[in-house]
């Protein structure tokens, strides 16, 4: 890390803007998220990740002021690499916990050389529920599908469906 990110001792909006420059210089901050995750992490942000534990307590506090130091901006940058990978905070709290800097800093470095999360990032996701209605039949449906005023509709649509599927024997 070069001499600026090397002294502690930041504020708490000095560590979020210093996480949101470097998620961008790592390219985290182009990432598509579900939109459940923020793409940076500002104070309220890094509070809360405080009270879950995932991140350390703050070095000092001058007056009602919590300083923050250079692990702290790693344990952050690797929490925002891990929400990337849609990991849960339960499971980052436990993937982080009691890593050295080090090993933070090979996990970012990971983030760099791996094009192929980029690309896999850039496929659509589709969430699918299914619904086992008797052994060898099931109902799978769509995140988009909403069940509409029409019941009658969606009665016929499923027998036409069953028709269908006893036409094939």
């Amino acid at each position: 890390m070069d001499e600026k990110l090397a002294a502690p001792g930041w504020t708490l909006d000095e560590l979020s803007s210093l996480a949101e420059a470097r998620l961008s210089e790592l390219g985290l901050l182009d990432a598509a998220l579900d939109g459940r995750v923020a793409k940076a992490a500002d104070p309220r942000t890094v509070r809360y990740y405080q009270s879950l534990g995932i991140l350390d307590r703050p070095l000092s506090y001058e007056g009602h002021k919590a300083r923050y130091g250079p692990r702290h901006l790693l344990q952050l940058l690797a929490v925002k690499l891990l929400q990337r990978e849609r990991l849960p905070l339960a499971d980052i709290q436990e993937k982080l916990y009691g890593r050295s800097d080090a090993e933070l800093e090979a996990l970012l470095g990971s983030a760099k050389t791996s094009p192929a999360k980029e690309e896999t990032a850039k496929v659509p996701l589709s969430i699918l529920r299914e619904v086992t209605l008797m052994p060898g039949l099931k109902l799978v449906a769509d995140e988009r599908w909403a069940p509409g005023d029409d019941p009658d509709r969606l009665v016929a649509a499923f027998l036409a469906a069953l028709a269908a599927l006893q036409e094939r024997d």
